[in-house]
């Protein structure tokens, strides 16, 4: 699974949640001089922000920072890289997708994009619609071009989310996808309940994030192309 900051913050909150869930180990990091100077504190003990954790045949790598858009070519090729080297199976990149009427809806729904004709069906064969026609923004279009480059399955979900606020509730259902699709068990209803407070904690990341992204043309994944107009 990868997770950056961006709309929403769905995939850092979905993924932060299943991290704990499984009590997953930190097993790596992702070292760079491309990377911000910054460094992270959990209980005392400074981190990289951009971690892998691993278990149950299954990793994760997440980023607490909004990383620059000029680091996301290389660190695109790396992930690319390392996941071919490794025999990967999929690489699932997890993302929001702004939605202008997202304050009507109860449910959020995720969305699917694979990188080839087979992820696109293992997707489908796992109930995720296909998001037919839209844009794809940020690290995860330059993860989805290089992964196509080097023949690495992805598929990337994108679930529907505030653009400019935390939207835990879109990273329930993120999660939820996830449990029926690769039977990951893992319990929302903790997430559900600490929704506020994933709102409260994370609006600074948000702002960022927010900065981060306005370069990015993230406003234009909710369109369609001109093309099918």
């Amino acid at each position: 699974l990868l997770a950056f900051p961006d709309t929403g913050l769905v995939g850092i909150i979905a993924a932060g949640h299943i991290v704990r869930s499984k009590n997953m180990k930190e097993v790596g990091y992702v070292h760079s001089e491309i990377l911000p100077p910054l460094v992270v504190v959990h209980n005392g003990e400074p981190k990289s922000p951009v971690r892998l954790y691993s278990g149950e045949n299954l990793v994760v790598l997440i980023s607490e920072t909004p990383l620059p858009s000029s680091t996301y070519r290389t660190i695109a090729k790396g992930i690319a890289r390392w996941a071919k080297e490794r025999g990967t199976q999929l690489l699932v990149s997890l993302t929001g997708i702004a939605t202008q009427n997202r304050m009507e809806i109860e449910k959020p729904e995720v969305f699917g994009v694979g990188s080839s004709v087979e992820t696109r069906k293992l997707l489908k064969s796992h109930d995720i619609p296909p998001l037919d026609e839209g844009f794809i923004a940020g690290p995860h279009a330059i993860v989805l071009n290089e992964c196509i480059q080097e023949n690495v399955p992805l598929g990337i979900l994108l679930a529907q989310s505030h653009e400019q606020f935390p939207d835990p509730g879109a990273a329930v259902s993120m999660v939820e996808y996830l449990n029926r699709a690769f039977g990951l068990n893992v319990d929302t209803k903790s997430l559900q309940e600490q929704a506020d407070d994933f709102r409260l904690r994370l609006r600074e990341l948000m702002q960022r994030t927010q900065q981060s992204m306005s370069g990015m043309e993230k406003s234009q994944e909710a369109e369609i192309p001109a093309l099918y107009r």
